[in-house]
């Protein structure tokens, strides 16, 4: 696989200029762009969005979005530079959707954690497409920002030291990064299959018992009863348990 030089990655949407169009003003763009008078790159924004969440970044194109909002294709181009842009942009929307803990909650180093964690699982769990291309962008918008800003405040809030606390800080999202993408892919394959994560588990079990020497390995074993979503539920906010306790024992050890 070829390797792109420096001068070939692409620069963030928040490290390039505003087009011009936001320079000559939103009705004069839309006079040039062919009826796109009554768009900002606040509503493009907003429409990417909502698509997004109805169709998924597979099937997204700037030509769907352009007949979604009925105007021509290349009338978006005067709010954005191209269909990266414009992911760039709607993850930041995502981004401000997240509930960041304030000071003024009283919360702990770990609560406060915890609480990161969580709002930042909903808010992929709310917008499945947003965790599978969240890596490939630098996520340094406006509300991304605010997020990090927060996180780092309350990772510095515990006992341990800075490196200690920003290797926290990055094994808490990690964790809850992989354990969200993985909850996500789990969904929507059960919905390509038209049935539950509950269904498809149990098809795969049976499939699976049907291989020689599968059924006295031990390997499958009887799944508890409640609803898959109690069960990662309960499994997401244990595993978080276990390393926020890790993190205050080593803390504590020091």
């Amino acid at each position: 696989m070829a390797v792109k030089r420096a001068s070939q990655v692409k620069k963030s949407v928040w490290l390039t200029p505003q087009p011009a169009r936001g320079r000559r003003g939103t009705r004069a763009a839309g006079a040039a762009a062919g009826g796109a008078g009554g768009l900002d790159r606040e509503v493009v924004v907003a429409a990417a969005v909502r698509l997004l969440d109805e169709q998924g970044e597979a099937k997204f194109s700037m030509r769907a979005l352009a007949a979604r909002l009925d105007v021509t294709p290349m009338s978006l181009y005067w709010y954005v530079a191209d269909k990266d842009d414009l992911l760039e942009l709607a993850l930041d929307v995502v981004a401000g959707e997240m509930e960041l803990p304030r000071p003024t909650d009283g919360l702990g180093w770990q609560d406060g954690l915890r609480a990161l964690a969580v709002t930042w699982r909903a808010a992929m769990l709310a917008h499945p497409w947003a965790v599978r291309i969240y890596h490939d962008y630098l996520n340094i918008g406006p509300n991304s920002v605010r997020f990090s800003a927060r996180s780092l405040e309350i990772a510095r809030e515990s006992p341990l030291p800075e490196p200690d606390a920003m290797a926290a800080l990055s094994a808490i999202f990690q964790y809850t990064y992989g354990f969200t993408a993985t909850e996500i892919n789990w969904q929507e394959k059960a919905g390509a299959a038209g049935t539950t994560t509950e269904g498809l588990i149990e098809e795969i079990t049976e499939a699976v018992l049907e291989i020689p020497g599968v059924a006295e390995s031990g390997v499958v074993v009887e799944r508890p009863k409640e609803p898959e979503a109690v069960l990662r539920e309960q499994q997401f906010h244990r595993a978080l348990d276990w390393l926020l306790a890790g993190m205050a024992a080593g803390a504590a050890a020091r």
